[in-house]
């Protein structure tokens, strides 16, 4: 009779993915993304359509064009809201990133032959995503990305028969209506297309024959041409690209700066290069053709933007633990392999915290008081705030309704969901607005020519938040043109009285 249980081996993956789950589920939602995607989704929803102009943003027409790419991701975030509130939203996430993570260690496993090894992997990838781990469309691209990337792994080591990458063309017609990081299927199979090209062309052990590396090349081409069944046809390449080389969105959103090694995601990113420099160096490991392009394409990649470091950590992390395999001792890599009842009771125990974690119980959990000090406790908005998002500023602009209204960027994704006909001075929608009206609106949080931009634009109420524009707020509490409204421990309403 088969023995039911885990060895002591399958414990460690289970553990780290354990502690990721439990802190991405207490991640607070910060006010300046979710929002809006969450509105654009209800918008789908009730009319059946896709937008494709502002409707929001006072400052520029209403039927200003925008490109609402990541339309099918916003769609099923409402569909979720619907069904369970804010709570299945954050539950996705959760789900979405522990199944992603267990796929990277399932790949680092395959590869290095070791658990304990697969967990190191999970652990490394883990932390070089915490600081991209709210809810928004990015979170529908993970698990389609890093399942291309295992089939293609497996596939290249001659794992998988030839149908299986008959997934990825069928995958893509989700990606690339869920959102804008669908480029990186074709730039998958275009490295290993390429990459296994040159394996089969070197004689490289194991490698494919040539009949193989060309089907790659023809799942490819399936791939691009499924790219094409979305409701902006061949405009989404334009719509990436665009967005890739919006002058404000490169120049002033810190997510798509280089990393600085700063935070703890940025410095386990700076601390995994040095890792792979040392493996190498010692390692009897040789990267295969494929392995050197994706480490080399993909590190450019997060090199150029913080909110790429997290395909870098998923492509990355199974390649260092199979150099790091060639270098540790055996007996360092694995315990013993019997099974045993107490290791599934106890891996089973320690996602009980998980689920204690999750939004509809969060709030009872007997956290630090320096955690609850950055979360609302007992919205009714729902759970899991950041005590940044503006509740009640907005809910006395809904009883105090009217002006044209400059308000905090981030402020202006809630306001969209929340009072969509307040309308905003600018939101995160970041290359809808011209760079010159960023350019004011730095200029005016900074208090800099401030009345004087803000008659320009015809702006006649302030919405500030106090640790974003405390500058203005200060220069507000002398200015007497402007009388105090509203404020609260986090942000302030403020409305033009006097003429200049």
């Amino acid at each position: 009779m088969r023995k039911i249980g885990l060895g002591i081996d399958h414990l460690w993956p289970l553990i780290i993915l354990a502690g990721l789950a439990f802190y991405i589920s207490l991640v607070p939602e910060p006010p300046n993304d979710l929002w809006w995607h969450l509105k654009i989704g209800e918008h789908i929803y009730t009319t059946h359509a896709v937008p494709a102009t502002n409707m929001f943003g006072w400052t520029l027409p209403e039927d200003a064009p925008f490109t609402y790419g990541a339309w099918l991701g916003e769609y099923l975030f409402y569909s979720l809201y619907r069904l369970g509130g804010l709570e299945f939203l954050f539950l996705a996430r959760t789900v979405l990133a522990i199944v992603t993570f267990g796929l990277v260690g399932y790949e680092a496993q395959r590869r290095s032959g070791s658990w304990r090894l697969a967990s190191l992997a999970i652990a490394l990838a883990g932390l070089m995503t915490l600081n991209n781990l709210i809810v928004r469309p990015q979170n529908w691209s993970w698990l389609p990305f890093m399942v291309y990337y295992v089939l293609l792994s497996r596939y290249a080591d001659g794992e998988l028969s030839r149908y299986w990458l008959l997934l990825c063309p069928l995958l893509m017609i989700f990606w690339v209506n869920a959102h804008g990081a669908f480029v990186l299927a074709p730039v998958l199979l275009g490295i290993f297309f390429l990459g296994e090209a040159l394996r089969t062309w070197w004689k490289w052990p194991g490698t494919l024959p040539w009949r193989d590396v060309v089907w790659i090349g023809i799942i490819g081409a399936l791939t691009l041409l499924a790219t094409v069944v979305n409701p902006q046809f061949l405009r989404i390449f334009t719509y990436v690209l665009d967005l890739m080389t919006d002058p404000p969105s490169q120049g002033l959103i810190v997510e798509w700066q280089s990393p600085a090694p700063e935070g703890i995601a940025n410095i386990v990113f700076f601390v995994s290069i040095l890792l792979f420099l040392l493996v190498f160096a010692y390692a009897r490991y040789h990267p295969s053709p494929t392995e050197t392009i994706l480490l080399a394409g993909f590190l450019w990649l997060a090199w150029s933007g913080q909110r790429y470091v997290v395909w870098f950590a998923l492509v990355a992390m199974p390649i260092l633990v199979r150099a790091l395999s060639m270098l540790v001792p055996k007996r360092y890599l694995f315990a013993s392999a019997l099974k045993n009842s107490l290791n599934l009771i106890l891996a089973l125990l320690v996602w009980v915290p998980v689920f204690l974690a999750q939004p509809w119980f969060a709030e009872q959990l007997p956290l630090p008081e320096t955690y609850w000090e950055k979360v609302w406790r007992g919205s009714k908005v729902g759970p899991l705030l950041s005590v940044e998002t503006p509740v009640g500023a907005v809910q006395y602009l809904k009883q105090h309704p009217g002006g044209n209204l400059f308000n905090d960027m981030g402020y202006g994704s809630y306001l969209i969901w929340a009072i969509p006909e307040q309308g905003v001075f600018v939101d995160p929608r970041v290359e809808l607005y011209p760079y010159e009206q960023w350019l004011d609106y730095i200029s005016i949080g900074n208090g800099v020519r401030y009345n004087a931009l803000l008659r320009s634009y015809g702006a006649d109420r302030i919405l500030l938040s106090l640790k974003n524009q405390d500058i203005l707020v200060e220069l507000l509490e002398d200015d007497p043109l402007w009388r105090k409204e509203y404020q609260d421990s986090y942000a302030q309403i403020w409305a033009r009285h006097l003429s200049e």
